[in-house]
């Protein structure tokens, strides 16, 4: 049988994803616009004791400063009808501002917002106000996932907020603001015990270097990146805006893996490690595995990050 994304999505099948982390932010997006809202406002009072506090600064605000000015000097009703806005995609200015940035400046915004209402800057949660049974909840689920994965459910909250009218066009469709890659005297070669094809590698390395091109160019022509819990982003030009528009900022430390060949003369690796985040503390890590198919020319076919389920996870490179 010929080697295909479908099959290569199949690749060291063992591997035991974090799936609370879609059940949890399926569970968000079935409450009303005001119990997400809610829910956020306790989420970011939480963070530091329960939930990981972000970093405030690490990602780049001077893009927001001017919107959340904005929204300073606005009525106490006119701020909550714009974070309602916001939150139920209605079509408007600052909802059109939002979609724009990048992941890291969305979570930002709602950490530098959350601040804002806790010094009564900003219109906080109605007095009296009481979460739904159900927003109680998925509150109290989010408390109990470890750090990474309460990073990724917050993450997955506000990244569809705001105005896209081409929210369902594929990356390939809609081009990302560009970056500037770290400094060639800046960067660190990797080395991955277990692992020593440069492909790999090379595209850790790159990743780390936010140097997107050259990274893309290690793919197969129709080769394809499946992001956690999203559908293959197939073909360089779409991967390419997927990296520049959701890669920035991470860093990818990569631990140990495991090689061995495939049919058709292909290959199928697996790394697993850790990968931080610019909005979240230094010290707080996903748990991730990467799986890679090579075809018969060493170029990326396919490869898959997931998120684990556990920390032991990360000791798990058998294949099946």
């Amino acid at each position: 049988m010929a080697v295909s994304i479908q099959s290569a999505q199949s690749i060291f099948s063992n591997t035991e994803i974090a799936s609370a982390v879609p059940a949890t932010t399926d569970s968000f997006y079935k409450l009303s616009v005001e119990d997400q809202l809610a829910l956020l406002w306790y989420a970011y009072t939480e963070m530091g004791i329960s939930i990981t506090a972000a970093a405030p600064g690490v990602a780049s605000m001077a893009l927001v400063e001017g919107v959340l000015n904005e929204i300073k000097q606005m009525s106490p009703d006119a701020q909550s009808k714009t974070m309602f806005d916001l939150a139920s995609n209605a079509d408007t200015t600052i909802g059109r501002i939002y979609t724009s940035l990048r992941v890291n400046t969305k979570l930002g915004f709602w950490y530098e917002l959350g601040q804002l209402m806790k010094q009564g800057a900003v219109a906080p949660i109605p007095a009296g106000y009481q979460m739904s049974a159900e927003a109680t909840k998925v509150l109290e689920t989010i408390k109990k996932l470890d750090p990474g994965q309460q990073i990724t459910v917050l993450r997955n909250t506000v990244v569809h907020m705001g105005y896209d009218p081409d929210f369902s066009q594929e990356y390939g469709k809609r081009s990302a603001p560009r970056s500037t890659p770290t400094a060639a005297a800046e960067r660190v070669k990797t080395k991955i015990e277990g692992i020593s094809e440069l492909t790999v590698l090379s595209y850790i390395d790159y990743m780390n270097a936010f140097d997107f091109t050259p990274a893309v160019g290690l793919f197969a022509e129709e080769g394809a990146l499946q992001p956690p819990f999203q559908k293959p982003i197939v073909g360089r030009e779409a991967i390419l805006n997927y990296m520049r528009e959701e890669c920035i900022g991470l860093k990818m430390m990569p631990e140990q893996g495991v090689s061995e060949p495939a049919e058709d003369g292909y290959r199928q690796v697996k790394v697993t490690g850790k990968v931080e985040t610019p909005w979240f503390g230094a010290n707080v890590g996903m748990n991730i595995a990467w799986r890679f198919m090579l075809d018969p020319q060493g170029q990326i076919f396919f490869v898959a990050i997931d998120l684990l389920a556990s920390p032991k996870e990360l000791l798990n490179l058998m294949r099946k």
